[in-house]
């Protein structure tokens, strides 16, 4: 890391060595906060500095709050001495409103799930309605809903970011802020560790983190997003393929035993938000009341059997823990 020996920047002690320093390294990652010019090395600390800093740390340095002084032994200066800072990759950065297949899944779609899960429709569409509420699975601009998890992001960029970045990345989870701002903070995340940014958040109509990716059918969590953006219709298969590959939740959901499934799919912290009670009672007004034709045997109908059964796989969540 480069290193300089005082405050450089608004209200900082700004000696000559340093600040050309640092006007160096601003230049080097000047790219990312074009049109703004790059400072010229004088050694001066000039408006056209000052405003870089000011840039540097609100993104690419995903800061909070940009107080426009580089410290010696500050975030500011260790993010600065990279050789480059990649900009966000994944589609769902790109500017402006995404398109996406519009409309819910069919009938047959849900039908197809149910019996792949040898449950009942009502159950599967009780779980996507509780997980994102009355908003739907899409926000204003056309991405998933999602809601990030600053503690999984904590501890999958092996808490580098904690002490500057703790409002999006700390131990403890929570913190979450509106539903607007979801795609705001997995911004900041993902500039600073994409990969696990994106692992990090709950994604579409099921709300399934990109943790769970692989259990969900995909070879990284960059496949997985991109499905989920696709459809309902994927995210659709993207649940059943998790719930598939976890007996305790395939168990609970075929059972209606909303307890269970939602002390796995939410975390042993699912009382808090009501998760079991919440998809119970959507269960029971989705569900149709009964019919000569509800027979044992049929998929989700009492007695029916349990086929497609997965191998055990290590114990998975959601959200919540």
């Amino acid at each position: 890391m480069e290193t300089i020996t005082a405050s450089v920047g608004r209200d900082g002690v700004n000696r000559p060595d340093d600040v050309r320093k640092i006007q160096g390294l601003l230049s080097r990652h000047a790219y990312w906060f074009a049109p703004l010019p790059a400072p010229t090395v004088t050694g001066n600390l000039d408006e056209v500095t000052a405003a870089a800093i000011v840039a540097f740390q609100r993104d690419p340095g995903a800061l909070l709050t940009q107080d426009g002084r580089v410290d010696p032994n500050g975030f500011t200066l260790r993010w600065l001495s990279r050789d480059s800072i990649p900009k966000r990759q994944h589609p769902v950065f790109a500017d402006g409103v995404l398109t996406h297949a519009v409309g819910a899944p069919s009938d047959a779609d849900y039908e197809a799930a149910a019996t792949r899960l040898g449950c009942e429709v009502a159950a599967i569409k009780a779980v996507s309605q509780v997980e994102t509420g009355i908003g739907g699975s899409w926000t204003a601009n056309g991405r998933p809903v999602i809601l990030f998890e600053r503690h999984y992001f904590s501890r999958l960029s092996n808490r580098e970011f904690d002490a500057s970045h703790s409002d999006i990345s700390t131990p403890t989870y929570g913190g979450y802020g509106p539903t607007s701002r979801q795609h705001d903070r997995l911004r900041r995340a993902a500039v600073l560790n994409e990969e696990a940014a994106l692992k990090s958040a709950s994604w579409g109509g099921y709300q399934i983190m990109g943790a769970n990716y692989a259990s969900a059918g995909f070879a990284t969590v960059a496949a997985f997003v991109s499905a989920q953006m696709e459809s309902e219709r994927r995210q659709l298969d993207a649940f059943v393929a998790v719930v598939l590959a976890n007996r305790t939740w395939l168990s609970a959901i075929r059972d209606k035993d909303w307890a269970a499934f939602a002390r796995g799919y939410n975390g042993p912290k699912y009382r808090e938000n009501s998760y079991d009670t919440k998809m119970k009672a959507a269960y029971e007004r989705l569900a149709p009341p009964p019919t000569s034709q509800s027979r044992p045997g049929a998929p989700g109908a009492p007695g029916a059997p349990r086929t497609g059964a997965s191998p055990p796989v290590p114990h998975t969540t959601t959200r919540g823990l």
